[in-house]
């Protein structure tokens, strides 16, 4: 059934009044004033469906006064009355009746249920509703909903900790699809962009969309947070990982490549943030040497921590597979780390790692091609199809000389096979000459 159809709106009006009666019953005793509340809103409900032919845009309208009685009882910090209100303002959520000054009150109450620590899974759950059902959320309000999920991320509860986790992985797409979808509804019309002052690289982001412009500055802070820096737009962050960071980083670019290819500002980002990004989060992990160190060496170089390079690995594979002919040059440096992680210094895990991203990228074909043409096939450039070549050959070979590999072959085996399998097609395919890849 239809949340406009006539059944709807009037299960929708029984549902408010039933809640607000709740509500006056719940606080007859202990809070007169929102039992107040709740009474007259009764009163505006019946006054709204009795007066306007349109009864939810009527109420979308009234809002804020519609949800004024459930955020005082949420003002409250009764668990009772808080459940009874959050599960009410969800149901107006569900039909779009809530304007966006209404959802700004309601961010702002749950903000302070968070500081709280009261109801997080109903806060949560009562944010994705929101923002899920609804796009009025724009701008400030929106980043602090989202730094309301990511601050109940870091609580010391594990189920809200990974709660909060799968929210965020949420919202972070819903802003997206939010963009993708205003990209739709303006396609075909053509925009004359305004006069660019400094940095020629991107247009303004005040000449961005509503929904480009909250993408934009949620990614520009996930680059910054991830870069252990203060974040522009997600005021309020009290602590961030580096790995989740990156997780949220490589699944906005895999899933929407469209957004950084289609638009300016967003391929500034790429180039202008996210590559030096990984470039410096590599720093520690190039420097690496296996081996014990004599007492007349110097200090340890840090070593590389598993889960960070994993990651960044990943966020590797996507911007080649998926930028490549915007980061032509960049992609030579990633692809270079790549063919060095191979190499038979490095820790077994890192080498399988490696080889796994590499497999990612030598199953496609065009990539292959475009390496060649790209780089070995130009005279000053590095070779690294033919590099690409000679290190998984050194890979294989270590495999039977290097003590305790067992593990890192099992592993690797598949891909490499693989890897093998691809290489072969394309160069007994596609035609390319051994003499042209030297």
């Amino acid at each position: 059934m239809s949340t406009s159809s006539p059944e709807a709106v009037k299960k929708l009006l029984d549902n408010m009044q039933t809640d607000l009666r709740s509500l006056s019953m719940e606080c007859k005793k202990k809070f007169p004033p929102v039992k107040e509340a709740a009474e007259s809103g009764i009163v505006k409900i019946k006054t709204i469906a009795a007066r306007n032919a349109d009864i939810l845009a009527a109420l979308k309208e009234n809002s804020s006064e519609v949800v004024q009685p459930f955020l005082m009882g949420c003002g409250t910090k009764e668990p009772k009355i808080t459940q009874l209100c959050l599960a009410a303002i969800q149901r107006l959520m569900s039909h779009e009746v809530v304007s966006e000054a209404a959802a700004g009150n309601i961010i702002n109450m749950l903000w302070q249920l968070m500081e709280n620590g009261l109801e997080e899974l109903k806060l949560l759950q009562t944010v994705l509703v929101l923002l899920t059902t609804n796009t009025v959320v724009h701008d400030e309000v929106l980043s602090k909903a989202i730094v309301l999920c990511f601050r109940l991320h870091f609580t010391k509860d594990n189920i809200t900790n990974n709660t909060a986790a799968a929210t965020v992985r949420q919202v972070v797409t819903v802003v997206f699809e939010r963009m993708v979808a205003e990209d739709e509804r303006f396609k075909g019309i053509v925009e004359q962009p305004p006069p660019v002052q400094g940095n020629t690289n991107r247009r303004s982001v005040s000449t961005l969309r509503p929904s480009a412009k909250d993408a934009y500055m949620l990614f520009q802070d996930l680059c910054q947070l991830v870069n252990a820096d203060a974040p522009y737009w997600l005021v309020g962050m009290t602590e961030m990982t580096r790995t989740f960071g990156l997780e949220l980083l490589e699944s906005v670019l895999n899933d929407f490549p469209g957004v950084f290819l289609e638009h300016q500002e967003f391929s500034f980002l790429l180039k202008e943030r996210v590559c030096p990004l990984v470039i410096k989060l590599f720093s520690p992990n190039i420097k690496f040497r296996q081996g014990s160190s004599s007492a007349a060496s110097p200090a340890p170089v840090e070593k590389p921590y598993f889960p960070i390079c994993m990651r960044l690995l990943r966020v590797v594979s996507v911007l080649i597979k998926h930028f490549y002919t915007l980061l032509v040059t960049e992609c030579e440096i990633f692809l270079s780390l790549l063919v060095k992680f191979l190499d038979g210094e490095k820790p077994q895990w890192l080498r399988a790692v490696a080889v796994e991203s590499v497999h990612r990228l030598c199953v496609q074909p065009h990539l292959l091609r475009s390496f060649c043409q790209s780089y070995d096939m130009k005279q000053h450039s590095t070779k690294v199809f033919r590099d690409i070549v000679n290190a998984l050959g050194s890979f294989i070979q270590s495999l039977f000389i290097v003590p305790n590999a067992g593990n890192t072959a099992a592993i690797s085996a598949p891909a490499v096979k693989s890897i093998a399998i691809s290489i072969w097609y394309f160069t007994g395919k596609q035609g390319l000459k051994s003499r042209e890849l030297h």
